[in-house]
């Protein structure tokens, strides 16, 4: 079955004060670490983004928000709308240390859910999820009534919360570096060190 991922690559970087998906952590930007990391488990990729430019070096579609200045949902809507796909992980250009084997069991929940977000340290992570093309429809409406919090959409549709027990009975291992992102240049220096100390995982930060 074919599956989509799409990078989230619509942000301001304000915090940061730079472009955060192209920082580098080895010899790539955050965004191609992602990108390498998500062909691993979906067919096909996508990102949404406002600065097209930016991002024509990587060669993988595009589209824009159609819902301007609305924040993450608006990103999450165009993607899916845009998808071709009825499955769909949704992951934000700024989590370079995001795992393909948890993506695929979110993707793996949606058997029986429209959404499925995990939930870590009572943290929810809406931007490392899975979702179904369809429910872009219930994201429309929510964009119409100026209804822009994610946590209040998950309430509109089928969403399972994935919890660390989930993931734990069905034996994944996760660690925490693997929903970590980064908003500020002292995060951005975490990460560098973060890389050089998993650098023995599959994925290659050197």
């Amino acid at each position: 079955m074919r599956t989509t991922g799409i990078i989230m690559a619509g942000g301001q970087s304000s915090r940061m004060g730079k472009n955060k998906a192209l920082l580098k952590i080895g010899n790539k930007t955050v965004i191609e670490h992602i990108a390498a990391e998500l062909e691993k488990t979906v067919t096909d990729l996508m990102i949404v983004t406002n600065t097209m430019e930016d991002y024509q070096f990587l060669t993988l579609p595009m589209v824009e928000d159609e819902w301007k200045g609305m924040g993450p949902l608006a990103g999450i809507h165009a993607g899916l709308k845009a998808s071709r796909t009825d499955k769909n992980l949704v992951v934000a250009c700024d989590m370079p240390f995001v795992s393909s084997r948890l993506g695929e069991i979110l993707l793996g929940f949606l058997e029986g859910f429209d959404a499925a977000v995990p939930n870590i340290s009572d943290q929810l992570h809406p931007l490392f999820a899975a979702y179904r093309k369809d429910v872009h429809e219930e994201i429309s409406h929510s964009l119409q009534k100026q209804e822009l919090r994610i946590r209040q959409f998950f309430q509109k549709v089928h969403t399972k919360i994935v919890f660390e027990e989930d993931l734990q009975n069905l034996h994944v291992p996760y660690q925490p570096h693997h929903f970590f992102n980064m908003n500020h240049p002292e995060e951005f220096e975490e990460a560098l060190k973060l890389a050089t100390e998993h650098s023995k995982e599959s994925r290659d930060f050197s």
